[in-house]
């Protein structure tokens, strides 16, 4: 949940990386909301004696996300996995600007979920050199952009959706403001002249706002990227984006703190080996939308014999 260009980090969001990425044993164990919360930083640290062969013993490895549907998915199955062969495991969620610029810092490790060409590309021109490209792992193409319901009927296109701008209220409502997606969607609303403004709220704020106004019938337009659970719960559409301020179709691949995959090729390997079709991403998110923990959610997953023999295999 590919499937978002961001601006240069000012001082104060240096000072908030610095703030984030401290304290890792002291900050209180939180799971992401899948309700309106903001996405800030919040730290969870996880053990497992559960594997007889156990290469991560006394090491750590410290995964950042944000709160986007396929980051908690891939993100905790990932925590689950490692756990299983010993790593101690803390993860880290932040906003995509702080997380990014940890990453290269070295106070992460680990972060699935870069969408390019397109949405992180100006985090990766900025901060790319001090990180490593652990493989595309997701076997679909992603898309993003502006979002209505299908029964809003008379919106189909971005000429459409500013003709009929107070339908809307004049706003869309969007995610987390440092999100890439954020910065495409205000580009969006520049180039094309759109009489709206982008309201910044979180992921699950934003789908809630969308449930509320598909519970009514009510016109809602917001900013959504594929592959996203949500889509197959709900009948929705793009709205075409013809100058593709959005960019084409792109991927999702992991990156990494390039000196701390250096030293770590093992878990690197294994990261590199990761896959999941779009079916199977689908069903983890829906496991982990129907339970109460993302941790949970990914045991359920894990539990079908299938998706276990997936996972084992890209431990090899």
């Amino acid at each position: 949940m590919n499937k978002k260009t961001k601006a240069v980090l000012s001082l104060s969001s240096a000072m908030l990386v610095c703030l984030a990425l401290s304290g890792c044993d002291n900050s209180n164990s939180n799971q992401p909301s899948n309700s309106g919360s903001s996405n800030t930083s919040t730290t969870t640290t996880s053990t497992s004696t559960s594997s007889t062969s156990s290469p991560g013993a006394g090491k750590t490895v410290i995964i950042g996300y944000v709160d986007w549907p396929e980051d908690v998915a891939t993100s905790y199955l990932w925590q689950n996995l490692l756990q299983s062969k010993g790593y101690k495991v803390e993860m880290k969620m932040l906003d995509a600007g702080p997380l990014f610029a940890g990453l290269s810092e070295g106070g992460l490790n680990v972060f699935f979920d870069t969408w390019l060409p397109t949405t992180h590309a100006v985090y990766m021109k900025k901060y790319g050199a001090n990180l490593t490209d652990l493989g595309k792992w997701y076997e679909g193409t992603t898309n993003e952009g502006f979002v209505v319901p299908q029964y809003v009927t008379n919106v189909n296109t971005i000429q459409q959706l500013k003709a009929n701008a107070s339908e809307f209220g004049n706003q869309i409502v969007g995610i987390d403001a440092g999100a890439g997606e954020m910065g495409l969607a205000a580009k969006a609303i520049k180039v094309y002249g759109l009489p709206m403004k982008l309201i910044a709220s979180s992921s699950p704020a934003m789908v809630a706002a969308l449930e509320k106004a598909y519970a009514a019938k009510k016109p809602i337009v917001v900013t959504l990227w594929s592959p996203n659970w949500v889509f197959s719960k709900y009948k929705l559409k793009y709205v075409t984006d013809p100058k593709l301020i959005f960019g084409a179709s792109g991927w999702i691949q992991t990156e990494a703190n390039k000196a701390w995959a250096a030293k770590n090729p093992t878990v690197s390997g294994w990261i590199q080996n990761f896959k999941l079709t779009p079916d199977q991403l689908g069903a983890l998110e829906e496991d982990i939308n129907s339970s109460s923990t993302p941790a949970e959610g990914v045991s359920t997953w894990l539990s079908n014999s299938a998706n276990e023999a997936a996972a084992m295999s890209w431990l090899k």
